[in-house]
């Protein structure tokens, strides 16, 4: 049976290390880029710790590649690498994991994408000025439940400047902040109008 890669997807090919390392992801089998990439969507959405944690270590994980967790071997596999990288930024932004003190503040990955230029170096995607890898965030999901508007018009909000956010793909990651500013600043219009 041979996995294809739906068209909604879009999978990661590389990810920066919150060491900074890049880590090749092209020759990790497609159910472990699914993995990944749902385990990054998952950070995303704020999914605690613990759950992360469970999703890597559970029997049908895929990021091991057969090997027990417990295999010398498996820790430098390059999903491995990954996905211990994601957990500890979980850890980290839920307080579960004492971060570096040069890693003070960092939840999601600066350069989360990285791309390969026409000589097929890697290298990072430029980072928007917006710095929302060192904040809260939510996905365009929450924002709709949190301002009680559609997708469009959460994306329309972010392209009008009235909500910081950024695109990875097709994950959207805005600031919290910003999308309670905007809440309360849409309850103030509408008060003034009664």
């Amino acid at each position: 049976m041979s996995l294809e890669t739906p068209d909604h997807l879009d999978l990661l090919d590389s990810y920066r290390l919150i060491s900074g390392a890049v880590v090749d992801l092209r020759q990790v089998p497609l159910d472990g880029r699914l993995f990944l990439s749902d385990l990054a969507l998952r950070l995303a959405q704020g999914q605690g710790y613990d759950e992360l944690v469970g999703r890597v270590l559970a029997p049908t994980s895929v990021v091991y590649g057969g090997l027990s967790p417990l295999a010398p071997a498996a820790q430098d596999l390059p999903a491995v690498r990954v996905a211990r990288d994601l957990v500890y930024r979980a850890g980290v932004a839920e307080g579960a994991i004492e971060p570096k003190p040069s890693e003070l503040g960092t939840t999601l990955p600066r350069g989360l994408r990285t791309a390969r230029d026409e000589g097929g170096d890697l290298r990072t995607v430029e980072d928007p000025p917006s710095g929302l890898t060192r904040e809260q965030i939510v996905t365009v999901g929450e924002a709709m439940h949190l301002l009680g508007i559609t997708r469009q018009a959460v994306i329309n909000a972010v392209r009008a400047g009235k909500v910081r956010g950024e695109q990875h793909g097709k994950l959207w990651l805005l600031s919290r902040e910003d999308v309670l500013r905007y809440r309360a600043e849409r309850a103030a219009r509408a008060g003034r109008r009664r």
